[in-house]
């Protein structure tokens, strides 16, 4: 992008998570028309190269196994603006969070795996075309340590290596160690 705007998460128009377009001036331009149900939260928004928004989205009313529901479940969507379209990517459930682009045209991101794995040790980074063909692990898989790892991005010409937050399962949410 040509860094004339930005995506930020913020409370929306319905009092939900949504995804905001600011200028570089910081004044916000407008509010994204995602998925508009008032019980929906949109968020961790990110440009890709095709000029589409990619973002995590409760639109599939899902609940987290665990805690018995109660916490909703964010899967990814892309947003085409040139045509308004719309549609899932993920089919999980539990959490995809965080997409990035990365320099060969994947996406990388956050996936909480918990079939048939500790929940504690399950969020893996995953990697996806951005038509959502592709998934794979990258890195993580049944990994004790770092066991969640928010806001992951590559290093540029660095193909095999990313910096992320470390923070552990039921720990202070987003915010830990600054890893490589």
């Amino acid at each position: 992008r040509d860094a004339s705007r930005l995506l930020v998460s913020s409370i929306g128009k319905n009092g939900r998570w949504q995804v905001l377009e600011l200028k570089a001036d910081g004044s916000v331009a407008r509010e994204l028309p995602l998925i508009g149900d008032a019980d929906v939260d949109n968020y961790d928004a990110c440009w890709l190269p095709n000029g589409s928004v990619l973002f995590g989205s409760t639109a599939t009313f899902t609940g987290v196994p665990c805690v018995q529901g109660c916490a909703h479940v964010c899967n990814l969507f892309p947003y085409d603006p040139a045509n308004g379209q719309i549609r899932r990517l993920t089919f999980e459930q539990d959490h995809d969070w965080c997409p990035t682009p990365m320099e060969d045209g994947r996406v990388l991101y956050q996936r909480w795996e918990y079939s048939d794995l500790p929940h504690f040790v399950s969020r893996i980074l995953f990697t996806m075309n951005p038509d959502g063909t592709g998934q794979r692990a990258l890195y993580g898989s049944n990994s004790y340590w770092p066991n969640a790892m928010f806001y992951a991005r590559p290093i540029p010409d660095a193909p095999h290596r990313f910096a992320a937050v470390v923070s552990g399962h039921h720990d202070t949410r987003r915010m830990g160690e600054l890893i490589v």
